[in-house]
């Protein structure tokens, strides 16, 4: 997708509308044959970055599409270790003793290489933006470094409440959280010259969207498959997959009643909960969504609640067993290469392909559970506890 991508924003395309493949730079097509239908469905940050990145090999790539793809990853991966080095940062200023643990933990844990360096998905550095909003104490500091991370990915508008609001009257870091991707966006678009009317019916459809995924709602897909369950009609899934809004507002409500934002552990234990409404109640939960629980839930371990590593290690396990069956034991990362790569994750399908899903199914539900467990945790933490790490911690 990234190298149709790059190709495109400096080849007259529009990144929502369709990405045939490339002459020369492409490769086996994930796509099962409809080659011209995929699109994206990300703000213009990351159509920008490979635009620059296609640039950029224009003039250094010598013709060779590998370094095309080298060049793609470089973002990523680079995003991903400044993460770690933000992660190991943080709780240094903190806990001292836990900080190397956290660097080698984001560093060398398989789920986060495959993620970026492997499959290439860009939320990491998203995440890099709201670790250093953390580190703000201005808030309109913050509005600008949570926007820029909804730039760069739009899910980190959830967080943008928590992020702005450590005094509850004063909204200018919220407008300026919301106002900078949207102004931004709107700017890009004009100046391209890329229908709005397309962007939004492609961003949109992303909100409800829901089916396969690392989702409790993924029961739906999987009991239809094998039988149990009728197809749901077009209308009640959509329904089902606008479920995680009103879920987001109520526990964000919940956060503020609970903890404020007005100290790093109140800020923390709220970014957690609203994320983990969002995992819970979201119809489509991607692989890469786990990134923001994972590091967030490395600062509270590390920090504040050791109590809870095991829900971390388990939730890390199971991101990284979904990926691993998700994606047909990664064969398909090896088509730029091998180009009968596409070929064998089919005949896979054909021969085990109710397995996976029944595989897929079962993690996804491990997952949203393991979810709902933390969910349970923070709620039931007593006021004297959070007092004490409140009173402890910094601030703002």
């Amino acid at each position: 997708m990234w190298v149709r991508l790059g190709y495109a924003m400096l080849h007259g395309g529009d990144p929502y509308g369709s990405l045939p493949p490339v002459p020369g730079l492409s490769f086996a097509s994930v796509f099962y044959g409809d080659t011209n239908a995929p699109t994206i469905a990300y703000l213009p940050f990351w159509p920008m970055i490979t635009g620059i990145i296609y640039l950029l090999y224009s003039v250094v790539g010598f013709g060779n599409r590998f370094v095309y793809y080298f060049l793609l990853k470089q973002p990523v991966i680079a995003g991903d270790m400044v993460l770690a080095f933000l992660l190991y940062s943080y709780v240094k200023s903190r806990n001292p003793n836990r900080s190397i643990w956290v660097l080698r933990f984001w560093a060398f844990c398989p789920f986060m290489i495959i993620i970026s360096g492997i499959w290439g998905m860009f939320d990491s550095i998203a995440m890099c933006f709201l670790m250093v909003s953390l580190t703000t104490p201005n808030q309109i500091k913050r509005g600008v470094l949570a926007g820029l991370a909804t730039f760069s990915k739009s899910l980190p508008i959830i967080y943008s409440i928590p992020l702005t609001l450590s005094k509850l009257r004063d909204f200018r870091g919220l407008v300026v959280a919301i106002g900078l991707p949207t102004v931004a966006s709107f700017a890009i678009f004009a100046v391209a010259g890329w229908p709005i009317s397309l962007a939004d019916s492609t961003l949109g459809s992303t909100v409800g969207k829901g089916g396969e995924s690392m989702s409790i709602w993924d029961a739906t897909v999987y009991l239809n498959s094998i039988g149990i369950l009728p197809p749901l009609a077009p209308g009640t899934y959509r329904i089902l997959g606008l479920l995680w809004i009103p879920a987001l507002i109520a526990f964000t409500v919940i956060a503020v009643k609970k903890y404020k934002f007005d100290t790093d552990y109140g800020t923390l234990q709220s970014l957690l909960l609203v994320t983990l409404a969002f995992l819970i109640f979201k119809a489509r939960v991607t692989e890469q969504y786990a990134i923001y629980l994972l590091a967030l839930s490395v600062l509270d371990v590390t920090i504040w609640n050791p109590e809870r590593r095991r829900l971390l290690v388990f939730s890390t396990i199971t991101a990284l067993a979904f990926l691993i069956s998700n994606n047909f034991f990664l064969i398909r990362f090896a088509s730029p290469t091998y180009p009968q790569a596409m070929l064998i994750e089919s005949q896979l399908s054909q021969s085990i392909g109710s397995i996976r899903l029944g595989a897929n199914f079962f993690l996804g539900t491990l997952f949203s559970t393991l979810n709902v467990a933390y969910l349970i945790v923070i709620l039931r933490q007593g006021s004297r506890r959070i007092h004490a790490f409140q009173e402890k911690g910094s601030h703002r």
